[in-house]
């Protein structure tokens, strides 16, 4: 049976169906953050690697070609798939093995990775993140280890004018045409960089203005979404925009910030991880945000690798292969025993 788990279904079902495999191997859950939507940490001993990942889905979508849940050779369809319940699912297998040797670890499950990440944020507070030697996301990379992932800064632009007929458009004062000159000084920031993983992008993603096709607008917003490297903040950011856009005549509201994160690729465990992974294992960089973010300030030593390709999430007919998934969870075991020894 199929268990439902979008941004919009109830999440009773799947924490139940977590909770209890998790009791079946004699891990005692502790839930952090809204009880509606709350992040789920199990630990069996102390001081052991911390495995992530999120049991959330964004929604099924539509156009579907294979049924949820269908295998065919050896690959499973379904939303979730990829992103990543595939990730989850490897934990899931790794924990059997890590109990059964007595290794120690940490497993954190979340159920808003897609919208706000309050869980990890939450579940960051318990000491089992604090004292793991590394924390390691099982999102979908196909098995290259990221250490480095952008900032994350969207914030909304608003012009105000006044209303008149269209016809006596000097009566009116246009905040369309206002905005459009706000974004037209913003030209340079939108430009596709030649390294998009290391230098800033700026999306000018949503506007609104206007009523009416006969009415002068009063108001204009829009909404941008910059990623941009470790060595920038949020307010380097702004101060671009401010740089280019003026300091009057449009008004900036922050809706959504993460930090960038970058790990040291020399540290032990990174190496410890890309040996454990193979040759084939690339050290990278992404250029969106996963819940790596959320436990920044608790534990500096952040990695993401695990089945599947990044390219497959959120898409119609998103799937994985079925032996990734027993792959990762042999990469999971030999890693968190490994570490359990440094």
């Amino acid at each position: 049976m199929l268990t439902k788990s979008t941004s919009e279904d109830p999440s009773g079902p799947i924490v139940d169906l977590v909770t209890a495999r998790l009791n079946r191997l004699g891990l005692k859950p502790r839930l952090y953050g809204d009880k509606d939507r709350p992040a789920i940490l199990a630990q069996h001993r102390a001081g052991g690697v911390l495995l992530s990942g999120h049991l959330d889905t964004v929604p099924f979508g539509t156009g579907w070609k294979y049924q949820q849940g269908e295998v065919v050779d050896g690959v499973m369809y379904g939303r979730g798939t990829c992103d990543m319940k595939a990730g989850c699912a490897a934990m899931l297998l790794a924990a059997e093995e890590l109990v059964a040797a007595d290794v120690p670890f940490s497993l954190c499950f979340t159920l808003d990775e897609e919208t706000t990440m309050n869980g990890a944020g939450a579940a960051a507070k318990d000491a089992a993140v604090r004292t793991a030697p590394a924390i390691l996301v099982a999102e979908p990379t196909g098995f290259d280890i990221v250490i480095r992932e952008k900032g994350l800064l969207q914030f909304s632009l608003s012009t105000r004018g006044r209303c008149a007929h269209a016809s006596m458009p000097h009566l009116g004062e246009n905040a369309v045409a206002k905005m459009v000159k706000v974004l037209s000084r913003l030209e340079d920031l939108q430009r596709i960089p030649g390294d998009p993983l290391e230098e800033m992008t700026l999306c000018i993603d949503t506007i609104k203005g206007g009523i009416r096709i006969n009415v002068i607008p009063e108001d204009c917003e829009v909404e941008i979404d910059v990623r941009y490297p470790p060595d920038m903040t949020a307010e380097d950011v702004l101060a671009k925009v401010r740089e280019r856009a003026g300091s009057d005549g449009y008004e900036v509201r922050i809706l959504h910030q993460l930090d960038p994160v970058g790990t040291d690729p020399g540290a032990p465990a990174v190496r410890s991880l890309a040996d454990v992974v193979g040759p084939g294992a690339k050290v990278t960089a992404v250029p969106y945000a996963t819940e790596m973010v959320m436990f920044k300030a608790a534990n500096p030593v952040l990695m993401v690798c695990g089945p599947g390709d990044t390219r497959l999430a959120h898409v119609t007919d998103e799937h994985v292969r079925i032996a990734d998934v027993s792959k990762a969870a042999g990469i999971y075991v030999e890693y968190c025993s490994r570490m359990a020894g440094a």
